[in-house]
């Protein structure tokens, strides 16, 4: 989904760090990050260059205050991929803390194209609160176990479902 050229946000949850972990050596980009974890690891690559966003930095190296949020509101992306503790059609994206709301609808706004990057185990699911409605994303990628039954109301919304390969079908 990333093409060479492209200015992407990678979420600071672990599903980013896996993504920034895979992307192509020859892939030539530009990545936004509010983890220190991240960008560390985007370092190594030779054909991406990383913006790291700055500002009061939590226990995990990734910042989320006014500082970053001002930053953000600055940028543009062609596409961010993120994540939250849980996601329903109902709901929206959910977290368990309100300090990052602001933080997630800038990322949103400043996007082209938002990417909801969500296991199994975080659709269908709500956390305590809402980050923003699911229509918010154009795209949700998730694992090949989900059931049905979850997708229907995302597919309802005008979501794309991007369903991953089982180890099997690989």
């Amino acid at each position: 989904m990333i093409n060479d050229n492209d200015v992407v946000f990678i979420t600071s949850a672990s599903v980013g760090f896996l993504m920034a972990q895979n992307i192509p050596d020859n892939l030539k980009i530009r990545v936004v990050t509010n983890s220190i974890i991240i960008a560390e690891e985007l370092r190594k690559k030779q054909n991406v260059s990383v913006i790291m966003l700055g500002g009061e930095m939590d226990s995990k190296g990734n910042c989320y205050d006014a500082f970053a949020v001002e930053t953000i509101k600055k940028l543009r992306f062609d596409k961010c991929f993120l994540t939250s503790a849980a996601i329903s059609a109902k709901f929206g994206l959910s977290i368990q803390k309100s300090q990052a709301i602001s933080f997630w609808n800038a990322v949103i706004d400043s996007s082209k194209k938002a990417i909801g990057l969500y296991p199994t185990e975080k659709i269908g699911i709500e956390s305590i609160v809402s980050i923003c409605p699911a229509n918010r994303l154009d795209t949700i990628i998730t694992d090949w176990d989900v059931l049905e039954e979850d997708l229907k109301g995302f597919d309802e919304l005008g979501i794309e479902l991007v369903i991953t390969e089982s180890e099997d079908e690989e």
